[in-house]
């Protein structure tokens, strides 16, 4: 008798996890200003001011311990860790598609008197590998993407890519868990009248890492940001982006974020005064491999 096997279909897992962020927050940020790109145009102040107290910076210390020289930056922003880079650097190559955050990192850079930067404002997917040899004259000692996996498509040929262009290290980081407890998401269904969307793991990056003979390296970060604040309808107001698809909130929703956010806010004492703060706590996961050598 001849054996039968049963053979499962191969996991989509670039799939899932786009699929995934579209459904948790970039369809809705679409929907309110017509693409990403015109989103982060829009919120890359707040985005700056968000990371001004965080401690993404000590980052910057683990990928700079092999004194890279030139460095590529895949979604640099408002510049985290491109500024910080910067300062020790030959070249660094900012790569990210809004103007808004690339106008932020350009002033900071004048402000810093950092010269070594260039500029790439264009989607990772755009981008010629040809072209970004050819900027630096060769391939860079260090490929970074930190926290701009959540809009790259094409997921594949963009890891490719990366691998490509570097003959050193390529490092990314993402979010490993969105900390989301069980009174946010009553919030969240209190405010949209459906459950929170189920937000895809950083596993599915790693499965198509190896899916491209790639077989990264994993450790996981806590990570925190701080915000100061005047008072919760400060936060409410920042909130509205995020939780408002139309940017107004009724009162009943200002309510339920009033009420979530009574037993998160924090003070702290300095200089005689008590400050009010929000602070985000996460953990994020660090993927990365060394290129193997030509």
């Amino acid at each position: 008798m001849k054996e039968v096997f049963d053979i499962k279909p191969k996991p989509d897992w670039a799939g899932t996890w786009e699929k995934g962020i579209l459904n948790a927050w970039s369809q809705h940020w679409i929907a309110k200003y017509g693409s990403i790109s015109e989103a982060w145009n829009r919120l890359a102040a707040e985005y700056d001011r968000d990371l001004k107290h965080s401690n993404r910076v000590r980052f910057v210390e683990k990928i700079g311990q092999d004194e890279p020289e030139t460095i590529l930056d895949v979604g640099a922003g408002t510049g985290v860790f491109a500024l910080p880079l910067a300062k020790r650097a030959r070249r660094i190559v900012a790569v990210e598609p809004s103007a808004g955050m690339l106008d932020i990192l350009k002033k900071k850079a004048v402000d810093y008197n950092l010269t070594n930067i260039e500029y790439i404002n264009k989607k990772w997917e755009d981008t010629s590998i040809n072209k970004l040899i050819e900027i630096n004259n060769g391939k860079y000692d260090l490929v970074i993407s930190s926290h701009a996996l959540y809009y790259i498509t094409d997921l594949h040929n963009s890891f490719k890519k990366m691998n490509d262009v570097s003959k050193g290290y390529v490092y990314l980081l993402i979010i490993a868990n969105e900390e989301r407890d069980n009174t946010y998401s009553q919030l969240w269904e209190r405010l949209h009248k459906k459950p929170l969307p189920l937000y895809p793991d950083y596993a599915c990056l790693y499965m198509v890492l190896r899916e491209i003979g790639l077989h990264p390296n994993i450790e996981i970060l806590d990570t925190y940001a701080k915000r100061y604040v005047e008072d919760i309808d400060e936060v409410i107001e920042r909130w509205k982006d995020y939780l408002a698809l139309d940017g107004e909130l009724t009162t009943d929703q200002r309510d339920a974020i009033r009420e979530y956010l009574s037993g998160k806010m924090k003070e702290e004492e300095g200089n005689g005064d008590r400050r009010l703060y929000w602070e985000w706590r996460s953990k994020d996961a660090v993927v990365y491999w060394r290129v193997r050598a030509e």
